[in-house]
């Protein structure tokens, strides 16, 4: 998981530049996940529809990430990693995570 951290932080510094960066709208569809799971209270039936709502846009993602981060050092990821926590919706991500 650190790891993949890493790796959108190397999109994220990438795309800072062009303006709404791609890495953000993951971090916020990440967030949108993380609430309908915790919602679900834990039904197989909802948790499996949220999985499958946010596939789609989970698998874009992650290829976003694996394209940008391809080729960086741990020093470079690292740094990226900072610009990452910068997304408005980083703190309520993290917040959610911790809630389980």
């Amino acid at each position: 998981m650190k790891k993949l951290i890493f790796c959108a932080s190397a999109v994220l510094v990438m795309l800072a530049s062009c303006g709404k960066s791609e890495v953000c709208d993951c971090v916020d569809t990440r967030v949108s996940e993380l609430k309908e799971r915790k919602e679900s209270n834990g039904d197989k039936e909802k948790m499996k529809a949220v999985r499958e709502k946010y596939k789609v846009e989970n698998e874009k993602c992650e290829k976003i990430v694996e394209k940008l981060a391809k080729g960086k050092s741990e020093a470079d990821l690292k740094k990226l990693d900072e610009e990452l926590k910068k997304c408005a919706g980083w703190a309520e991500m993290e917040k959610l995570r911790q809630e389980k």
